[in-house]
């Protein structure tokens, strides 16, 4: 993929600043916006070209945009927990966001646009592994604003002729990750002590090693695609339950504590999905994809690693 010139949005943040290295590390020029100016964010490599602005500035992404191969549109908060409490920023963020975002590719020719949605508009799917043709039937407002991204990724793809990768991962952890976060807390818990503390040990999820989301998103920039718009689960395929995660990081950190339930949960109870796992054959088919990471290698590295303090 050399001499593809990559501009990424919210670069800054968890998965975009591991985006960016791996884009440098390959000799790929890359731009990115980090993210709003005074947001605490991780600094590119030396010769990245960045900045920090809004994403609605016009300007800004005109600039970032001009004469790139693809633009990776990452920016947003992240949290689904905190979206119910601030449902109006995140639809601002994630839908007036992505709108700007959209715009400017149309208007700047932009020839790829990657957007980064999420495995959460699936919301309670009929059956596991859900695949990409599954209803969206969003149960947060974090989901409810992607899936209003999504529209206008789809909408710009039809009426000025964008090409467009939806990508959904599913749960992505790794190094580096909030501490404030499902997996991110577990280890942080685990390092104090032999106490880990859990809002709800039922749901089973789909974990992605954030490398491997990487590797993922930078394979959507440059496969070939057999439609204007296509959508693809980012996902290992494996379903583990909280408890079971938290097993697994407790025996990792050399710990046999106890695992507590919390008396307050972090979501509204109408909100829980209990399953949620990926059918990732259309990646492994199209973009010649898969996970490869195992939990225990990515904990691993997560238990030698720091995290971060920011939400």
């Amino acid at each position: 993929m050399t001499n593809m010139t990559i501009a990424v949005t919210g670069g800054g943040g968890f998965i975009g600043s591991y985006l960016v290295r791996a884009l440098a590390d390959g000799k790929n020029p890359v731009r990115t916006l980090l993210g709003p100016k005074g947001a605490p964010v991780v600094l590119p490599p030396e010769g990245v070209e960045n900045c920090c602005g809004d994403i609605w500035d016009a300007a800004i992404l005109a600039r970032l945009f001009e004469d790139v191969s693809a633009v990776v549109h990452l920016a947003g908060p992240p949290s689904v927990a905190a979206s119910f409490r601030a449902s109006v920023e995140y639809a601002r963020a994630h839908v007036s966001g992505t709108a700007a975002v959209v715009d400017a590719c149309i208007r700047v020719g932009v020839p790829r646009l990657v957007y980064v949605s999420s495995a959460e508009v699936y919301g309670q799917p009929l059956r596991n592994p859900v695949d990409e043709d599954a209803p969206q039937a969003p149960r947060s407002p974090y989901a409810a604003a992607k899936i209003g991204a999504e529209a206008f990724v789809r909408a710009g793809a039809r009426s000025a002729g964008l090409e467009a990768v939806i990508g959904r991962p599913f749960l992505v952890y790794g190094p580096g990750m909030p501490a404030t976060s499902l997996v991110g807390s577990l280890v942080r818990q685990a390092r104090q002590g032999n106490l880990i503390e859990l809002f709800d040990p039922r749901p089973i999820r789909d974990y992605c090693f954030v490398a491997d989301l990487t590797d993922a998103l930078i394979a959507c920039c440059r496969a070939a695609l057999p439609a204007p718009v296509r959508v693809f689960n980012l996902g290992s395929g494996q379903g583990l339950s909280v408890a079971d995660l938290a097993r697994r990081v407790l025996a990792l950190s050399g710990g046999e504590g106890e695992i507590r339930i919390a008396e307050s949960p972090d979501r509204p109870p109408g909100a829980a999905i209990l399953e949620l796992v990926s059918d990732p054959s259309r990646a492994a088919r199209e973009l010649g994809w898969r996970a490869s990471t195992t939990i225990e290698s990515g904990i691993a590295e997560m238990l030698r690693m720091p995290l971060e303090d920011n939400a």
